[in-house]
């Protein structure tokens, strides 16, 4: 904290009135916004220690019996440096979390204010202004393992380029029932990644994906591999919204930890020794890293809570799509696409692409570079079917017709 700057004029009453010099003390301390006590307390001070006696000096008290001590702080530390040179998480539950399991800090674990207030007072907290509050979450959670399990597929590089990895994450436990590396993200690919963690966890009541082809065809107006033989084994395929991906947002933070992991590790040579990397971290994340969203459980041990659920004993219902019209077109400078009788936004990223679009009497899907960019129920009162983006932000850069 910044030390007071004494005024001279009140520095010279001070040393006048030690001298015995007589005048009105209140009238002057009133003027310079001091009270008497202060006044008198520094003149006891210069008479005792001369002009050292004029110094401000620290407020803080001699000791202070509440004090987190060195060793713990710099468990702390320890801890801290620990967790992110693995590629683990290391906040300041996790790290809690941690020093309690240590039997030379019984009793001393600090709360998690004082864990923070640790790292920042030590340089180790990275200041995040822009992130989203906590309260602005919309959470959902699965009544019991298995009810339904969520999956997604992300890309990743090794020597030989960039492949991709799947990821099963139980919607209840947070226990990754599946992580395979593997070429490309085909339906039939996700299908045995499905099949190999139903070997060994059992076969889920749901799975939730995106809508990425792969997993889903609901979409374009058919069945993919995938769904298909969910609903063969009593398993109901769904799926999130166009562009929602908070909806698999399990699997998707599982993503992000997983990417934190992988990058402190050696660049995989193939698909087989990424494999066991992804393997050795499944073994940390299921049955030694705490869960934050699951009140700082182990993933399996929240699995054995709560008996599972179970694929119906029938197969399912497969759905009947109607028969949709393929038409080709191009967007236009203002990021439209013109159909008999139709009009519809795409915004001006995708300005003079081709576009595929497969309408029937009540839906359209927008394909552009072989990914979906717009799925839309179609409103017959109007012509012009608009994007549904919120007007404004930044400007978007426009193509020359």
């Amino acid at each position: 904290m910044a030390r007071k700057v004494l005024s001279m004029k009140l520095v010279a009453a001070v040393m006048a009135f030690v001298a015995g010099e007589r005048f009105n003390v209140s009238a002057l301390c009133e003027t310079h916004k001091v009270s008497r006590k202060t006044f008198y307390a520094r003149a006891a001070r210069v008479r005792a220690e001369g002009l050292a006696g004029l110094e401000e000096r620290s407020r803080r008290p001699a000791r202070c019996p509440h004090r987190t001590p060195d060793d713990v702080e710099d468990a702390v530390v320890a801890k801290r440096k620990e967790l992110v040179d693995a590629g683990l998480d290391a906040g300041a539950l996790t790290i809690q979390w941690h020093l309690s399991q240590d039997r030379a800090l019984a009793g001393r674990v600090p709360s998690r204010s004082t864990i923070h207030a640790i790292l920042a007072r030590r340089g180790e907290i990275i200041p995040q202004p822009r992130k989203r509050p906590k309260g602005s979450w919309r959470r959902f959670e699965a009544p019991a393992p298995n009810e339904w399990w969520q999956i997604d597929a992300m890309d990743w590089v090794i020597a030989t380029g960039v492949v991709k990895i799947f990821s099963v994450v139980d919607d209840y436990s947070r226990v990754v029932v599946g992580c395979r590396a593997v070429a490309e993200a085909t339906s039939p690919e996700a299908w045995v990644t499905f099949c190999l963690a139903a070997q060994h966890w059992g076969l889920p009541a749901g799975v939730l994906s995106d809508n990425g082809l792969c997993f889903s065809g609901k979409l374009r107006g058919f069945e993919v591999l995938f769904e298909a033989n969910l609903r063969d084994a009593g398993v109901r395929p769904f799926t999130g919204r166009p562009f929602h991906p908070q909806t698999t947002g399990k699997v998707e933070r599982f993503q992000q930890t997983l990417k934190k992991w992988l990058r402190r590790q050696p660049l995989a040579r193939n698909l087989g020794e990424l494999q066991g990397q992804l393997d050795r971290f499944c073994q940390v994340y299921n049955f030694e890293r705490p869960h934050q969203g699951i009140g700082r459980a182990v993933p399996a041990q929240r699995w054995h809570t709560t008996h599972p659920a179970h694929a119906a004993e029938q197969p399912l219902e497969h759905p009947r799509f109607p028969a949709g019209i393929v038409r080709r077109a191009t967007v236009s400078a203002d990021g439209v696409i013109e159909l008999s009788g139709l009009s519809i936004g795409v915004g001006a990223t995708y300005a003079k692409a081709a576009a595929t679009v497969i309408v029937d009497a009540t839906h359209a899907s927008v394909y552009i570079n072989g990914g979906i960019v717009r799925h839309l129920t179609i409103d017959h009162t109007r012509r012009y079917q608009p994007s549904g983006r919120r007007r404004g932000g930044p400007r978007q850069p426009r193509v020359a017709s």
